[in-house]
């Protein structure tokens, strides 16, 4: 559940038919590694807590409490997965997520539209990353270009943006900022899952 990515995850899923989907998500700036963390075991409750539940029916058939486990694994689940709901409290309100969908040789302006400002965001983020990891930005930087793309999305989904003042240019310029300096040869850490 750790990510060397403070800002969020962005995976591509490519499926079969000449489908593809596409999810970005982004946590809000300024949050702290324990929020992060939080945030991370609430979003990822429903894998590990099925195994949890899974796990606890095995026990329970091997001692031969079938009937018990099937009741109290699910209690336990429930209530672990409620907890974490709790634990994440207000940041989880405040995850920003843009999904994607494209279809070879289907085009749609909304999908299209919609992909876009998805790979517009993907490369800011990445682009920051990497120029932090580089040396190229501050870390105060790294986190405004997190801003831009997080109040991008913000304004995407119909909400008001938040109070602090941005002084810093718009999130396209951020993912392409010092064209004059190559882009790492490092793989960017965009998670593409293969069926």
């Amino acid at each position: 559940m750790t990510s060397g990515r403070v800002w969020g995850s962005f995976d591509a899923y490519p499926a079969r038919y000449g489908v593809a989907r596409y999810r970005l998500v982004v946590f809000p700036p300024g949050i702290t590694a324990a929020e992060r963390r939080l945030l991370r075991a609430w979003r990822g409750w429903p894998l590990w807590g099925t195994a949890l539940w899974l796990g606890l029916q095995i026990a329970g058939a091997l001692v031969g409490m079938s009937a018990t486990a099937l009741i109290g694994g699910s209690m336990i689940c429930i209530a672990v997965g409620a907890l974490m709901f709790v634990l994440a409290g207000e940041t989880r309100a405040r995850v920003r997520t843009l999904c994607a969908t494209t279809m070879a040789g289907y085009g749609h302006a909304d999908l299209d539209r919609r992909y876009l400002v998805l790979r517009v965001m993907a490369r800011a983020l990445d682009q920051a990353d990497l120029d932090l990891e580089e040396g190229r930005i501050s870390p105060s930087l790294h986190e405004a270009r997190w801003w831009q793309v997080y109040d991008v999305l913000d304004s995407m989904a119909g909400t008001a943006p938040s109070s602090r003042a941005s002084q810093s240019p718009s999130a396209n310029m951020a993912a392409t900022s010092n064209p004059a300096i190559p882009r790492s040869t490092k793989p960017s850490g965009i998670n593409i899952h293969h069926r």
